[in-house]
């Protein structure tokens, strides 16, 4: 699951056998078709952080779990469910989000 970056799960595994869609936060770039999260949005979050919709990617929870019992992956507090929404809401037609992963994520 990578370095120490914020893994947001942003579909439900219980609609999809199991799979699930991950986006993650990089170091914001303030661009034009970026989505910054500010601290106080989350516990983890110190500075301002873009979803990384490009690094979008379809996973199981069988592999979540697996890394969580590794040590590669540790689970944070939950993300607020309007902040949620609203990751999906733009991922639905943001031009670096892959097109193949818009089917398991749910309608807002």
């Amino acid at each position: 699951m990578g370095e120490e970056h914020l893994w947001i799960i942003i579909s439900d595994p219980a609609l999809h056998g199991g799979k699930c869609v991950l986006v993650n936060l990089t170091e914001s770039s303030h661009a034009r078709f970026s989505f910054a999260l500010k601290p106080g949005q989350h516990r983890y979050i110190y500075k301002d952080s873009d979803v990384n919709f490009g690094d979008a990617f379809l996973t199981t929870e069988q592999f979540i779990e697996k890394n969580k019992r590794l040590g590669r992956a540790k689970p944070h507090d939950d993300m607020n469910t309007e902040i949620v929404k609203e990751i999906i809401r733009i991922a639905l037609s943001h031009c670096a989000f892959p097109p193949h992963l818009r089917k398991f994520l749910p309608p807002v």
